[in-house]
């Protein structure tokens, strides 16, 4: 995890949440984004704070360094604590990705169909990401987590989720207290099969 995941947000509803408290967000969204079956690659709805400027944006999913590089579309909270490089690019260029969804591919019988796991008391939630940038366009990695015991269920990793008050939170705190943000959640999830359009 994760490896696609959706975000039916109406970026409105973001630019509201934040000026409820006291924050204004700056539309710097360029095109059209991924809105369903988002994939690695794929242009995605990006909140981030760049010098006391908060901008909803674009980005695209996962950091190629460069050509003989993997793509690099999950970051591991382990390694962003454990590697100076990463944890200097959280502390730094923190962001964060908004989603109603992400999807796991379950066995049944002989096939693997989709379900989506999502917040069924919530609207949508927030994962934080790190981003990069290079020849002037943005690129991010979200955050993963060991699963709770639900998502345990299905997978061995998760995103880490965070509710929005947790998420204002963490796009400005000192980098130990946004690491620490980082955990397992521990609300109530649902999961549901989910088609493929």
């Amino acid at each position: 995890m994760c490896t696609s995941y959706e975000n039916a947000v109406n970026p409105d509803l973001i630019y509201e949440i934040y000026s409820y408290h006291g924050i204004t967000v700056i539309n710097k969204r360029k095109g059209d984004y991924a809105k369903d079956n988002i994939r690695p690659t794929n242009p995605i709805l990006t909140l981030l704070k760049t010098d006391d400027e908060y901008q909803l944006t674009n980005t695209n999913w996962g950091i190629l360094f460069n050509e003989k590089s993997p793509l690099i579309f999950n970051s591991r909270i382990e390694t962003i604590k454990e590697k100076p490089f990463w944890n200097n690019s959280f502390k730094n260029k923190r962001a964060l990705l908004p989603m109603t969804g992400f999807y796991e591919w379950i066995t049944q019988g002989k096939k693997k169909i989709r379900h989506k796991i999502f917040l069924p008391d919530d609207e949508f939630f927030f994962v934080p990401a790190l981003y990069h940038e290079k020849e002037d366009k943005l690129f991010t990695s979200l955050v993963t987590v060991p699963p709770n015991e639900f998502v345990g269920q299905f997978h061995h990793r998760m995103p880490a989720i965070l509710k929005r008050k947790e998420a204002l939170d963490m796009l400005d705190a000192e980098l130990e207290t946004a690491i620490k943000l980082c955990k397992p959640f521990t609300g109530k999830m649902k999961i549901v099969e989910s088609v493929i359009r």
